[in-house]
C-alpha cells in the first residue's frame, strides 16, 4: 500500500511538472511567432481602428467604464439606448468579467489581450499535455510530441486576429475529459460543467464542438454500460449555463439577428493537405473567398503519421483505436460535413450542393462560419496519430518522433514567418481620437448614420466611431455588433427624439450628400468634416 500511494504521488508530481513545463513551452512559441510588444498590448498590431481587433478593444473599454448593472455584462453606451453585451462585440466575456472583478485591485494595461492570447497559448500546451496522457499514460516522449503538435497546430496561429477563437485549449480539455472519462469510467458532470460554461462566455463556435463532445461522451458511456443514467448526466451542464443567461446576458439573445454566409465560409476538401511549404499543391485555390475560414493544414509531419496510424490500425494493435467510440467518431463526421458545408469544393472545382432543410436555417446561420468545426478534427488527428505509436519499440517510436518534429517544424515555419510578418502591420487610425474630443465637447450622445448593416453603414464607417464613442465615454447610437439589427430609415424620427443639448449627429459623408445631412437638420445646426464624417450639433 505505502508503495501505490507513493508511485501515485509520483504520478501527480509528473503531472503538475509537465503541465507547467508545456504551458511555458505554448507561452515560448507564442513569443517566437510574434512581434516585439505583442504580448504587453502595445505593438502598432493593436493599433487599429478598421479591423475587428478595434471592435474587441472598443467593447471591452465601453464594458469597463460602464457601472455595474444586471444583466452583469451589458455595455449599455453601445447601441444606446437599448445596449448591447460584452458577447456580442466579442470581447470575451469570461476575460472581460475577470479583468473587471480585479481592476480595483491590480494594475491592469490599457489593452490586455496580448495577455489573453500568451493565456491561451500557454493552455494550449497545458490542456495538450493533459491529454496526451489521458491518451498515452506514462509514455512521457509521445505525450510531448502531442503537445508539440497541438501548440504548432497551424489553424490556432492563424486565428490570431479573433482573439476568442484562440481559446483551442477548451477542445484539448473535452476531449482530454473524453478519453479520460474512458480510462477512469467516471461521468465528470462537475468538471465538465465547469468546462462548457467556460466556453459558453468565451466563444459560441467552441460552446457547440464541446457541447458534441460531451454528449458523445456521456452516449459512448451509455453504450458501454447500459445504463441511461448515465446519459442523462448531460442535462447538469447544459442546466448550468441556461441558469447564468438571465443573470449575466439578460434578454440579449431575444433580439439578435442572425447573420448570413452559411456556405461561404466553408472548408475546402484539400484544406487540411494543400497548404504546406515542403510538399505543396500550386494548383490550390480556395472554392469561396470566405474559405480563410475553413483553413485547416495539419502541417506535413502530421500527415504523414495520420497515414503511419491508419496503417497500424488495420494490424494487431488496433485495439487502441476502439477508444475512438462510434458516438465520438459520428461527432468527427458530422464536423467534418459541417466544415465542408452544403457547397462542397474540391480547389475551385464546385462538387457538390445539398439543401439546407428549412427548420435547420436558422441554427446553420447562427454557426455561418463552418470551416472552423474541423478544429476539433485536427486535435482528434493528433490522438488518432499518437496510437499509431504507442506499441512501437523504444528506439523506432524515437527517431519517428523525432523525424515527424523535424519535418512538421521544416514544413510550418514559413508559415509562422509569414504570420509573424502579418501581426507586425503599420497602425490603421482614421479618426483623430483628440480632434474628436474637441468638437464633441459638451456631447453625451453620438448619434450616427447609417447604421450598421445599414447601406452604407460598414466596418470603415462605423468601427472608428464606436473606438471614439469608448475612448471619450460618449453613448453610441449603433456598433460593431454581432446580430445586430436597425431600423435604417429613422433618421429624422432619431434626430427629432434627441436632446440637441448633449447630442451630435455624425452622417457619413460616403453614403449622405451635404444637401440629405441639410434636410434632417433645422437651420441652426453647425456641422463640420472630420475625415468621412460630417459632424452636426444644434446649438440653441
Amino acid at each position: 500500500m505505502p508503495h501505490r500511494v507513493l508511485a501515485t504521488l509520483s504520478e501527480h508530481k509528473v503531472d503538475i511538472i509537465g503541465f507547467i513545463a508545456s504551458c511555458v513551452v505554448g507561452g515560448i512559441f507564442l513569443w517566437l511567432i510574434t512581434p516585439p510588444g505583442f504580448i504587453l498590448g502595445v505593438s502598432s498590431y493593436w493599433d487599429t481602428q478598421l479591423e475587428d481587433i478595434a471592435q474587441y478593444i472598443s467593447g471591452y473599454r465601453a464594458y469597463m467604464a460602464a457601472p455595474w448593472s444586471l444583466p452583469l455584462l451589458r455595455i449599455p453606451s453601445l447601441n444606446w439606448p437599448h445596449g448591447t453585451t460584452v458577447t456580442f462585440v466579442d470581447a470575451i466575456p469570461v476575460f472581460a468579467f475577470a479583468i473587471k472583478l480585479v481592476d480595483p485591485l491590480l494594475p491592469i494595461p490599457h489593452n490586455p489581450y496580448g495577455v489573453w492570447v500568451l493565456f491561451c497559448f500557454a493552455l494550449q500546451g497545458g490542456s495538450a499535455w493533459f491529454l496526451s496522457r489521458q491518451v498515452v499514460g506514462r509514455n512521457y516522449l509521445l505525450a510531448a510530441l502531442g503537445v508539440a503538435l497541438c501548440i504548432m497546430m497551424p489553424s490556432l496561429s492563424a486565428r490570431m486576429g479573433h482573439l476568442s477563437l484562440q481559446a483551442h485549449f477548451i477542445l484539448l480539455i473535452a476531449l482530454g475529459l473524453y478519453f479520460r472519462g474512458q480510462r477512469l469510467e467516471r461521468r465528470q458532470t462537475v468538471l465538465w460543467t465547469l468546462l462548457l460554461v467556460f466556453a459558453f462566455y468565451t466563444n459560441f463556435y467552441l460552446t457547440a464542438m464541446t457541447t458534441a463532445l460531451m454528449l458523445a461522451s456521456a452516449a459512448d458511456r451509455t453504450l458501454r454500460t447500459r445504463r441511461l443514467v448515465d446519459m442523462s448526466f448531460c442535462a447538469i451542464p447544459l442546466l448550468a449555463v441556461v441558469i447564468t443567461v438571465p443573470l449575466t446576458l439578460g434578454t440579449a439573445f431575444g433580439s439578435a439577428v442572425p447573420d448570413t454566409g452559411f456556405g461561404f465560409y466553408s472548408m475546402n476538401l484539400l484544406a487540411p493537405v494543400a497548404e504546406g511549404h515542403l510538399l505543396a499543391m500550386p494548383f490550390y485555390e480556395p472554392g469561396t473567398a470566405g474559405q480563410y475560414e475553413g483553413y485547416n493544414y495539419l502541417g506535413l509531419g502530421l500527415i504523414i503519421l495520420t497515414v503511419f496510424a491508419l496503417v497500424q490500425a488495420r494490424t494487431k494493435v488496433a485495439g487502441e483505436f476502439h477508444r475512438f467510440g462510434p458516438f465520438l467518431v459520428a461527432i468527427l463526421i458530422l464536423c467534418v460535413v459541417y466544415a465542408l458545408s452544403n457547397e462542397v469544393y474540391l480547389s475551385n472545382v464546385h462538387l457538390l450542393h445539398w439543401q439546407v432543410p428549412g427548420s435547420l436555417v436558422s441554427l446553420f446561420e447562427a454557426f455561418r462560419s463552418s470551416g472552423r468545426f474541423f478544429w476539433v478534427v485536427s486535435y482528434a488527428l493528433v490522438v488518432f496519430a499518437l496510437f499509431g505509436l504507442k506499441h512501437m519499440s523504444g528506439l523506432s517510436r524515437g527517431l519517428i518522433v523525432f523525424g515527424v518534429l523535424v519535418i512538421q517544424l521544416a514544413d510550418l515555419v514559413p508559415i509562422y514567418v509569414d504570420i509573424k510578418d502579418s501581426l507586425d502591420r503599420e497602425p490603421n487610425i482614421l479618426a483623430d481620437i483628440p480632434a474628436w474630443k474637441l468638437a464633441l465637447d459638451g456631447v453625451e450622445t453620438i448619434h450616427a448614420f447609417p447604421k450598421f448593416k445599414c447601406p452604407g453603414g460598414y466596418a470603415r464607417e462605423v468601427l472608428p466611431l464606436q473606438m471614439v464613442a469608448a475612448e471619450g465615454g460618449y453613448n453610441l447610437t449603433t456598433g460593431f455588433i454581432s446580430r445586430y439589427g436597425a431600423d435604417c430609415d429613422a433618421v429624422a424620427e432619431e434626430i427629432a427624439a434627441s436632446d440637441p443639448l448633449i447630442a451630435a449627429y455624425v452622417f457619413a459623408h460616403t453614403h449622405y450628400t451635404d444637401d440629405q445631412i441639410q434636410s434632417f437638420l433645422t437651420p441652426e445646426a453647425q456641422c463640420q468634416r472630420l475625415e468621412i464624417w460630417t459632424v452636426c450639433r444644434i446649438q440653441p
